[in-house]
This record gives C-alpha cells, sequence and structure tokens, in this order.
C-alpha cells in the first residue's frame, strides 16, 4: 500500500511538473478618447471591445510551457502597445476593452481577432486566423490568408483581402473594396450608414472565387465587380434605378433584372449586356474572363 501512495505521488508530481503554467493578467491605464492601441499575439484570439470609458483595459489569460512568451505593454494615454512577446506554448486569450472612437492596430499569426463596438480606425491582420468585426467603425483594413474574415454593421470605408479565406460583408458602406485569390465573396448590402443607404462605392474582385452581391446601391453608387474565372452573382432590389455594363469573354450571362438579353460581341468571342432601369441612378460594372454572370432580382 506505501508503495501504491508513492508511485501516484510521483507521478502526480510528473504530470504538475509536465502541465503548461498559466498566468492570468488583468491591467487598466488612461487613454485618450481618439487614442492608438497596438496589440500583438501570434496564438490564441483577441477580442477587442468599445466602451464609453476614457481608459484601456485588458484581461489576458496564458498558457506557456518553459522558454514561452510573455505579455509586454508599454506607452501613455497617446498611444499604448501590449501583446505577447515571443513563442506562447498553447496560446494566449486576450481581451482588451478600448475607447469607441480608438484606433486599434492588431497583428496575429493564426490567433482568431474578434472587434465589436469600435467607432475608430481598425488595421487587422493575422496569417491564418479569422476576423469578425462588428459595429460601425469609421476605418476597416483586414487582411488575411487563410481565415475567413466578416465585417457586419457598416463602414465609411473598408478594405479586406484574402488568399483563399472567405469574406463577408453586411451592412451599408461609403467605400467597400474586398479581394481574394481563390476565396468566396458575399456582399449584402442594406441598411442605412454614415448619410446613405447600400453600397456607395464598392469594388470586389476575385481570381478564381465566386462572387455574390446582393442588397441596395446607394444613389449615384459605382459598383465594380470583377474576376477571371468564379461565378459572378448580382442581385437587386426590382425597383432599383441603374446603369448595367456587363461583360464575359469566355462565359455566359444570364439576365432576369428585365428584358433586355446579351449578344454577342462583334469583334472577338464572349457575350455583353448594356441596359438601363432608369436615369440618374448607379452604376454597375460587370467583368469576367472565364466565368459566369447573373443578373436577377433579390
Amino acid at each position: 500500500m506505501m508503495r501504491t501512495k508513492g508511485w501516484l505521488a510521483f507521478g502526480l508530481a510528473l504530470l504538475a511538473r509536465q502541465a503548461p503554467a498559466q498566468a492570468r493578467i488583468d491591467e487598466r491605464w488612461p487613454l485618450d478618447p481618439a487614442g492608438s492601441v497596438r496589440i500583438v499575439n501570434p496564438v490564441g484570439t483577441i477580442r477587442v471591445r468599445g466602451w464609453d470609458a476614457d481608459s484601456l483595459a485588458v484581461s489576458a489569460r496564458l498558457e506557456r510551457q518553459a522558454g514561452g512568451g510573455r505579455f509586454y505593454a508599454a506607452g501613455d494615454a497617446h498611444v499604448r502597445k501590449l501583446g505577447i512577446d515571443g513563442a506562447v506554448g498553447t496560446g494566449a486569450d486576450i481581451e482588451v476593452r478600448v475607447p469607441r472612437g480608438a484606433t486599434v492596430w492588431v497583428k496575429s499569426a493564426t490567433a482568431s481577432i474578434q472587434v465589436e463596438g469600435v467607432d475608430g480606425t481598425l488595421d487587422l491582420s493575422s496569417q491564418g486566423g479569422s476576423i469578425h468585426v462588428l459595429g460601425t467603425p469609421q476605418d476597416v483594413t483586414a487582411e488575411t490568408m487563410d481565415g475567413s474574415v466578416e465585417v457586419a454593421g457598416g463602414t465609411a470605408r473598408a478594405r479586406v483581402k484574402t488568399v483563399s479565406g472567405d469574406i463577408l460583408l453586411r451592412g451599408a458602406s461609403q467605400d467597400l473594396g474586398a479581394s481574394t485569390l481563390s476565396g468566396r465573396i458575399v456582399v449584402r448590402a442594406a441598411g442605412w450608414q454614415r448619410g446613405g443607404t447600400g453600397v456607395q462605392r464598392g469594388k470586389f474582385e476575385s481570381v478564381t472565387g465566386d462572387i455574390r452581391f446582393e442588397g441596395e446601391l446607394g444613389r449615384s453608387g459605382v459598383v465594380e465587380v470583377e474576376s477571371q474565372s468564379g461565378t459572378i452573382e448580382v442581385r437587386v432590389p426590382a425597383s432599383t434605378v441603374a446603369d448595367f455594363d456587363v461583360l464575359t469573354i469566355g462565359g455566359t450571362i444570364t439576365n432576369t433584372l428585365g428584358a433586355s438579353q446579351p449578344r454577342r460581341r462583334s469583334a472577338s468571342a464572349g457575350q455583353e449586356l448594356r441596359f438601363s432601369t432608369g436615369g440618374g441612378g448607379a452604376q454597375v460594372t460587370v467583368r469576367n474572363f472565364k466565368g459566369a454572370i447573373v443578373l436577377g432580382p433579390k
């Protein structure tokens, strides 16, 4: 019996030694309402929340092995830098609360990034993690290679780029752009945002990924959609007033927005279609090299 207890105690001690150490961080500093925050976390999760306080608060949990990373923070009430320095064994979960009007810069390797309720400028980058933005930021730049990106709510300006990750844009925007190599782009334009409805200016590009635009066009708005070989769908309300300029070199055009139908290009292969649903409206330009183009009511 004594020998059994001895082996049990030895085994528990060994497991405790092998288990990763865990550190808990809770810090708070003053920050100007329009201050700037830079956050770095290679692995794990990064959550940023806007609040109505003139301060920055950090809550972090680090699970690290020997030789792993450490939490750091530096700066003043105008600019604050914080994050995880070095390699982290099993990752770090960071939640940061910032004034709503702050400028936020976030960088990660595979950590997922979530931002909610920030009305300032966002610059978000992750190599393999997903990016999710909810709210009405003034300006958004979001880039990832393999992760997905979702921006929901509305922005004055947004630029989203991925290599293979899918992109979902929901809400209204004055100036919206998205590009991907092989991911899928879906734009659901609706609602009111910063003085207008739908998308005022938009440009959406892919190489092989499909693109779907559905929803409202801003009055006198300009929307451009381009792909090399992905299928392009444009679906707008039947009451939309716009001029459409559509061209595909090796694909087909299907139009159910009205009676106008595509015709063969006289100079070379392909189809083209130009028609208007009323004067003084938006301008929609669609270009596809090999893929199909579908126009229809939402």
